[in-house]
């Protein structure tokens, strides 16, 4: 026999519909999020460890300051057991724009290119550039860009799997897809153009593979040690014939430890592990919300539940028949969230990626995952809260939900409050204190929405407030980094030393820290630093946490060896993570030559160096290339979390202040019968409800500003390589309380609507 109380479902489905209604959007919209997120985050990563094998990736690379012979080539290969590539490339600044490009020979057997749009070059005056790049510099094809001093012609856009991202250098911070772009040309082509800075790279391969960090890390400290080897006797035997002219490694890459190749990965899961934390909170979130408007509409039907129980129906019975909307609508909203998250959706999160990075081709797959975590875990989830919630109420007695006793409890003494107050004060105190669990719910959605409104609105002045400290800190207009020692007699011009080392801090993803030598008395380095002590970036204190008297510890990245400092203090430089030591202690901790030196620091261009001797200049574009390509790769993803964080607002300051008033409705017709108006109704019922709100806004400035500066401090900044500071502005606190305020203006007016529907018989209907 088919179950009476199903005829009830529509009834109250109608009856309800707002409510419901608006739980079906938020719940559409954010399963649609979620969804589309993982099925663009599965497909496109899955593309890119693909092309792992598809591409042909190396398994690193190395850089010979001169041109090898063949012999060395193959010594290398017999003594590494491994397969070399000739990767040469020279760099020139594009000479329009000024950006660096960075050209390769067409690869035809290692890091093979995939070509997005376009062809690939075939006459000697065509290139084709990373899609990338191409796409922020709003270049076309068929467009002209000038390379040292030759016009090319733009066939293409491509991408590489060993340029997955664009770092320009593995020690940057951040990579630069809008200065920096790799390119392809001819092999008749790229030797026309002629450069002073080819580099003589090359890639490797193993001939028996390796796979595992562990087992790829000790593969490249052996074919370090062993490249090593093979240099070491082949400048052995120039010197013997009395050829001074020597060659040396002047990089060494494993891809283990390439950002260019695992940074793009190493985010995509740090972004899954982020969006899946988001989408619990707020089916959680949902789920209360969906358990207090339960709990409502049972005290408002106790009547019925009461008669119902008394009839015979069991308690089970009874919670089967209040469990079925709220799961209904949430498999309804999961079935419509998840076709919009394979449609729409999937297509805005893969351009965000491809916004972001210069990726090859990628299919749509089906993902199970995501279903999972977008239908099953939120039905789940929902039908577990409520169930706890029905099992609790519906433990009374038939006659206690007769008489609207509602609880096993005495009843509370209700709060004294004095006379003296007004009579409205009094009452809207009342109100507030009968819808306390409302009220909480209401202060919990507001502070997870007031904390995505923050941090999507906290990044652009965030950007731009970096790029003014990081200007303020700047050491000099230009660092000069030599490939060899080169004098100079500028005026101004400071000798110094600097190298590299790696963080050993496994909580941490792997740190290039800057180690500087600094001449005594330097003009540009402005503090007293002692032979036997160092000094550290603010940066590096603030993200690894630590304080004067600590050890950091560092290590050679082409080495076994390592370095522990002690800190003396600290020294403000935003521009990166570094350590400053007088340049007397970096030639004795490094074992170098009294008369070393890497570079210059200097106000003004150095004109007396020849270019063959500079290996890199920095300037204050270089230091600020992570707050410029923020702005370009998290645009978008900002935009949607203010967005969210707004129609969260909205959502639920609707659906709470609504069930107040609906909870309310006997009083408010009563109030009707003795003569107030709508406005003065709403003065008293919408305006209590309006206070909770600015209190909860205010309440949640420093609690979500805390929440933030931990996020930073414990997941950002161990996913993330370089430093930002933890920088917001006042102004974006006192926006989202304007936005909480804007939103629940709106979410008053139609409750005042609504208070203009409620009939005066609601007051005859009290059984009590």
């Amino acid at each position: 026999m088919r179950n009476p109380l199903n005829k009830r479902l529509p009834r109250e489905l109608k009856h309800d519909f707002g409510k419901y209604l608006v739980i079906f959007l938020f719940m559409v919209m954010m399963i649609s999020l979620v969804s589309g997120f993982l099925v663009a985050d599965n497909s496109v990563k899955h593309s890119y460890d693909e092309g792992f094998e598809k591409y042909n990736l190396e398994d690193g690379h190395f850089t010979l300051d001169k041109e090898p012979d063949s012999s060395l080539i193959k010594d290398i290969e017999n003594k590494t057991d491994s397969k070399l590539y000739d990767l040469r490339y020279f760099e020139e600044d594009e000479a329009d724009s000024g950006d660096t490009i960075r050209v390769y020979k067409d690869r035809t057997k290692v890091n093979l290119e995939c070509v997005m749009e376009g062809e690939m070059p075939a006459a000697d005056n065509e290139i084709a550039l990373d899609r990338m790049y191409a796409q922020n510099a709003k270049i076309k094809i068929g467009d002209t860009i000038k390379i040292a001093g030759k016009e090319l012609k733009v066939t293409g856009f491509v991408a590489v799997p060993d340029y997955s991202c664009l770092f320009e250098n593995n020690s940057d911070m951040m990579f630069d897809s809008t200065n920096f772009s790799i390119a392809v040309m001819t092999d008749k082509g790229f030797e026309n153009v002629s450069s002073n800075h080819v580099k003589y790279n090359y890639a490797w391969k193993y001939n028996k593979e390796v796979s595992g960090d562990k087992a790829e890390k000790e593969a490249s400290e052996d074919f370090l040690e062993n490249l090593g080897d093979v240099i070491k006797d082949y400048d052995t035997k120039l010197m013997m014939s009395g050829n001074t002219d020597i060659i040396s490694v002047s990089d060494y890459l494993p891809r283990y430890t390439n950002k260019a190749v695992n940074f793009t990965g190493d985010d995509m899961g740090s972004d899954k592990a982020t969006i899946m934390l988001f989408d619990y909170i707020v089916v959680v979130v949902i789920a209360f919300v969906f358990a207090v408007t339960t709990s409502n509409t049972i005290s408002q039907e106790a009547g019925v539940i009461g008669t119902l129980r008394a009839s015979g129906y069991k308690r089970s019975e009874i919670v089967r028949h209040y469990m079925v909307l709220p799961v209904a609508v949430t498999m309804v909203a999961a079935v419509v969230g998840n076709i919009l998250g394979y449609t729409l959706l999937e297509k805005f999160f893969v351009n965000v990626y491809y916004n972001s990075y210069s990726l090859c081709t990628y299919t749509t797959l089906l993902n199970a995952e995501a279903f999972v975590d977008t239908t099953v875990v939120p039905i789940i989830i929902m039908f577990v809260v409520n169930l706890i919630v029905l099992e609790k109420k519906l433990r009374l007695s038939p006659l206690k939900f007769l008489r609207h006793e509602l609880t096993n409890r005495k009843r509370k003494k209700l709060i004294k409050l004095s006379h003296k107050l007004p009579f409205m004060t009094r009452f809207r105190l009342r109100i507030m204190f009968q819808n306390i669990p409302n009220y909480l719910t209401l202060f919990l959605g507001i502070l997870i929405a007031g904390a995505l409104v923050v941090f999507s609105i906290m990044f652009e002045p965030l950007i731009d407030d970096y790029a003014d400290v990081v200007k303020k800190s700047q050491i000099c207009d230009y660092q000069y980094v030599l490939k060899s020692q080169a004098e100079t007699d500028a005026s101004g011009a400071e000798k110094y030393c600097v190298t590299s080392l790696d963080t050993t801090d496994e909580k941490y993803m792997t740190d290039d820290i800057m180690i500087y030598g600094i001449q005594d008395n330097s003009r540009y380095v402005d503090v007293d630093i002692k032979d036997d002590e160092i000094l550290v970036s603010n940066g590096v204190m603030v993200k690894y946490g630590l304080k004067k008297g600590d050890t950091f510890k560092l290590k050679d990245p082409y080495s076994d060896e390592e370095y522990e400092f002690t800190i003396a203090g600290s020294y403000k430089y935003d521009a990166a993570l570094a350590v400053f030591m007088t340049r007397k202690n970096f030639i004795d901790t490094f074992d170098k030559s009294d008369d070393y030196f890497t570079g210059y620091f200097t106000d003004k261009k150095l004109t007396d160096i020849d270019d063959k001797y500079v290996a890199s200049i920095v300037t204050y574009e270089d230091l600020i290339k992570v707050s410029n390509q923020m702005k370009v790769s998290m645009g978008e993803m900002m935009y949607i979390l203010k967005y969210f964080g707004i129609i969260m607002f909205v959502l639920l300051m609707y659906l709470l202040s609504k069930q107040i008033i609906e909870k309310n409705a006997q009083s408010i017709s009563m109030t009707k019968i003795l003569g107030f108006k709508n406005g003065e109704i709403g003065g008293l019922y919408i305006a209590a409800t309006s206070i909770m709100v600015v209190i909860s806004l205010v309440v949640s400035v420093p609690i979500v500003n805390a929440m933030l500066k931990w996020a930073f401090s414990s997941y950002l900044y161990t996913m993330m390589t370089g430093y930002i500071p933890y920088m917001v502005r006042r102004s974006c606190f006192v926006e989202m309380v304007i936005l909480g305020i804007v939103c629940y203006a709106v979410v008053a007016v139609l409750q005042l609507v609504k208070i203009s529907k409620i009939p005066k018989t609601d007051a005859l209907k009290n059984v009590e």
